[in-house]
């Protein structure tokens, strides 16, 4: 008879066993079982399978698994499934690379040769905007012409800063991140908010206050609670960027979503 262990009460040398040797679905589980008891076998099969199985969808688990871990080897692993003959695996790949590759992924990401058009393609485009904007490379800007997400309301509804979160902010700033490990963060700057009755935090990086705004950076994040449960997931992007050359005084402020879609633009007005 089948063994019907659930993959939550089996050992890690069963689990890591059972993602090498075993069809599509059961590697998969093997593998999120893994990734939750957080284990530090789960980023060296998510890197064995990426580089190796056999099946797409699997490979594209390992490449959003690689996309949550500070691992060195993940950027590596990452960036040679860019040459993937699938562009699933393709857009996971350069999604993940956003979240922990440095300048150093930059020439490779160029190099891909995906219609814009496609799915893959502007995952690849959007990757090396956000890792731009992280590396000061003031070549990768939002594009001037960006078509910007228009809401439905004529009011916006006002975000309420502070309040009693739900959950402790050391959750939250511990889901900021994992969802990007290539960020450093400070729990001194997590914000935690409601908009609309969902909870939220705006996660500025470990160095803002320091920040140089005549180039471009990457000031933080905003996360968002997901529906039913207590987690939270990335919601964008917080970037600025000086292209009016006012010296830092007057920078551009941009909220982009992992998708590389622009929700919000606006300047700001830094004092002396």
């Amino acid at each position: 008879m089948p063994d019907t262990t659930p993959f939550e009460q089996r050992g890690d040398d069963e689990l890591v066993e059972l993602a090498h040797r075993s069809r599509g679905d059961i590697a998969k589980e093997s593998l999120v079982a893994l990734v939750r008891r957080d284990s530090d076998r789960a980023t060296p099969v998510a890197v064995e399978l990426l580089t190796a199985h056999a099946e797409p969808r699997v490979r594209s688990l390992a490449a959003v698994t690689l996309g949550r871990t500070p691992d060195p080897d993940a950027p590596a692993a990452l960036t040679r499934a860019l040459a993937d003959a699938d562009p699933t695996v393709v857009r996971r790949a350069a999604q993940s690379l956003a979240r922990v590759g440095d300048a150093s992924v930059l020439p490779d990401l160029a190099r891909s040769q995906l219609p814009e058009a496609t799915p893959a393609g502007r995952a690849v485009l959007t990757a090396r905007l956000l890792i731009g904007y992280r590396a000061h490379q003031p070549e990768l800007l939002v594009p001037a012409t960006a078509e910007i997400t228009e809401f439905g309301r004529r009011r916006g509804e006002e975000i309420a800063f502070g309040g009693r979160a739900k959950v402790a902010k050391a959750t939250v700033l511990a889901a900021v991140r994992a969802e990007v490990p290539a960020l450093a963060f400070a729990p001194r700057e997590l914000l935690t908010f409601t908009c609309s009755g969902a909870a939220g935090a705006v996660a500025l990086a470990e160095d803002v206050g320091e920040a140089d705004l005549s180039v471009p950076q990457m000031l933080g994040v905003m996360v968002r609670e997901r529906v039913c449960s207590e987690r939270y997931s990335l919601d964008c992007y917080v970037l600025s960027d000086d292209r009016d050359a006012t010296g830092g005084t007057r920078p551009y402020l941009w909220l982009v979503r992992p998708s590389g879609r622009v929700v919000h633009v606006g300047r700001l007005e830094v004092g002396d």
